[in-house]
């Protein structure tokens, strides 16, 4: 990211006909550029399938669907920054610092987004099996809610 921050700030100070990009492609990042595209479509296709099949997933509690449907939105963010990834492989980064620093907060929040909703859902199946007469949904909407401004916040230090 260092490197990434400092093209930023030195494309900045350039001048405009500088940050176009250059006809020559860095042939290193190809390989990773296919990958990453790969990965892109294949992604995006399958969490926005998840999406619009949510409500035929009737025999999952709806805090389970929530649940799978806030997995599949937390990576489709992380996946709808891969096109700017891909672009700043083939050639250079020209975007900004202000958009590197969104985007590397979008990255913080769907990582932890996808890691805390896996937890929550884990948790809400230990309830259910384990201690069945504790559970309550109230409690676990509450921890929904609790746990987006906890992802949103911990993403927060990467915009300074």
């Amino acid at each position: 990211m260092e490197q990434l921050n400092l093209t930023a700030v030195t494309s900045n100070i350039s001048s405009s006909s500088e940050l176009l990009p250059s006809s020559s492609m860095d042939s290193r990042g190809v390989l990773p550029a296919v990958i990453m595209s790969l990965w892109f479509l294949l992604g995006v296709t399958g969490n926005i399938a998840v999406i619009i099949l949510k409500p035929n997933f009737q025999q999952l509690s709806s805090m389970t669907q929530s649940l799978m449907l806030n997995l599949a939105v937390s990576d489709l963010l992380c996946l709808l920054t891969l096109p700017l990834w891909i672009y700043s492989l083939l050639y250079s980064w020209i975007f900004g610092l202000l958009a590197c620093k969104i985007i590397v907060y979008l990255l913080s929040c769907s990582v932890n987004g996808s890691v805390l909703t896996i937890v929550l859902l884990s948790f809400q199946r230990y309830m259910l099996i384990v201690h069945q007469q504790f559970y309550n949904h109230k409690k676990m909407r509450l921890l929904f809610v609790l746990f987006w401004e906890n992802t949103s916040m911990q993403g927060w230090g990467h915009l300074r």
